[in-house]
């Protein structure tokens, strides 16, 4: 009974210490790159939402904190300052792959090419916010472009995203204006405290509101990793006939990004695909044609650009299934596109996925953007 006093009394110190003391300071960067991240994305009447202007603020995504920074457009930018009107630009739009989560601005596609290609007379923008989809791209891009005439625009290029089937649902009724749905930023932690004792998650509560149950928790996650990534190395060494002590930490870290997000890959795969995925496609590529139309009135050039996802690299079946759909679609519509799928297929494809592919996620990290802009220069000259 004495012990069972003492595990009970550690457990309220633990509780109280944690809670008051050092939850707070372990994870104060963490809290406030959340806040700053929500509040600073804004509700936009015209299409939905958008970044503050001339704002700059930590982020937060899978673990990483980082930095954004934004001009007189609300776009992501590398100064806080108005845009120089005298150039021309070339504007990229597209979801949280442009918008380039989990990075600094030098790192993503439109901050690496501005690197090699910016100069005097000539820019590249990102209007990339994560979430977008095609019937945002529309809306924002003409809205843009009609409140900004002195804008000197050469081309409009769209990283067409496997979510967006997923994201594109929420317009299928092409809503012409939006309404502020925006609440007021909660803490995670705070609000899972009474929400896992309500719902009897004792383990929860216990790993995320307690110092010694995150210790406990980090422990038992490296065990359960360790042995999953003894899985992980049989199944590459099995698939690319490889002794297992070969098998490379970027083709088991491939496996992490091909398994994420599961419900994305639904989509593309049986009854979703029938059902759902090419009835949302053919919606895109809707809103991409009515872009089109509006931008040729301009003579502005529109260029697409389809890159895969870590799933599609590893099944040629989804893969084939759907640039075979998609792709005669963009042609019937004159719709130029950029396909980057070849240099993701080039050799051993998990030691690709693996290095082109933040850590247990479907994003690009820096390289994989490397291997998006090489592509963009050498197709974009032509």
């Amino acid at each position: 009974m004495k012990k069972l006093y003492l595990i009970i009394s550690f457990l309220i110190i633990d509780l109280l210490f944690s809670q008051l003391f050092l939850l707070n300071i372990l994870e104060k960067d963490l809290i406030k790159a959340n806040k700053e991240s929500y509040e600073n994305r804004i509700f936009n009447r015209d299409y939905n939402y958008t970044f503050k202007k001339q704002v700059s603020f930590t982020s937060h995504y899978e673990g990483n904190i980082y930095n954004i920074k934004t001009n007189d457009l609300g776009f992501r930018d590398n100064k806080i300052k108005p845009i120089n009107r005298n150039k021309k630009f070339s504007i990229i739009i597209g979801d949280s792959f442009v918008e380039g989560v989990g990075l600094n601005y030098d790192d993503t596609i439109v901050g690496m090419l501005n690197k090699d290609l910016e100069n005097d007379k000539f820019r590249f923008l990102n209007a990339g916010v994560a979430s977008y989809s095609s019937y945002i791209y529309l809306k924002k891009i003409k809205n843009i472009i009609t409140k900004n005439n002195d804008l000197n625009i050469k081309e409009i290029i769209i990283f067409l995203d496997k979510s967006d089937v997923l994201d594109d649902e929420r317009y299928l009724d092409r809503p012409n204006f939006f309404n502020n749905t925006k609440g007021k930023f909660i803490n995670q932690r705070k609000e899972d405290f009474f929400n896992d004792l309500k719902e009897y998650s004792f383990w929860r509560f216990y790993t995320k509101q307690t110092i010694s149950g995150k210790i406990i928790k980090l422990c038992t996650d490296q065990i359960e990793n360790f042995f999953s990534n003894i899985n992980k190395r049989k199944f590459i060494a099995k698939k690319l006939n490889k002794n297992f002590f070969q098998v490379t930490k970027f083709e088991i870290k491939s496996i992490k990004s091909i398994n994420n997000k599961p419900h994305i890959k639904n989509f593309y795969l049986g009854e979703l695909w029938e059902e759902k995925t090419k009835k949302n496609i053919k919606f895109s590529i809707e809103n991409l044609n009515e872009l089109k139309i509006f931008l040729d009135k301009k003579n502005i050039n529109l260029f697409v650009v389809l890159y895969p996802w870590s799933f599609e690299i590893d099944n040629s079946e989804i893969r084939k299934r759907y640039l075979d759909f998609i792709v005669p679609l963009l042609k019937k519509n004159d719709i130029k596109y950029i396909s980057t799928y070849d240099d993701f297929l080039k050799g051993n494809i998990y030691k690709n996925i693996g290095k082109s592919y933040l850590y247990n996620d479907i994003h690009f990290n820096k390289y994989g953007n490397e291997i998006i802009v090489n592509n963009l220069i050498k197709n974009l000259d032509k």
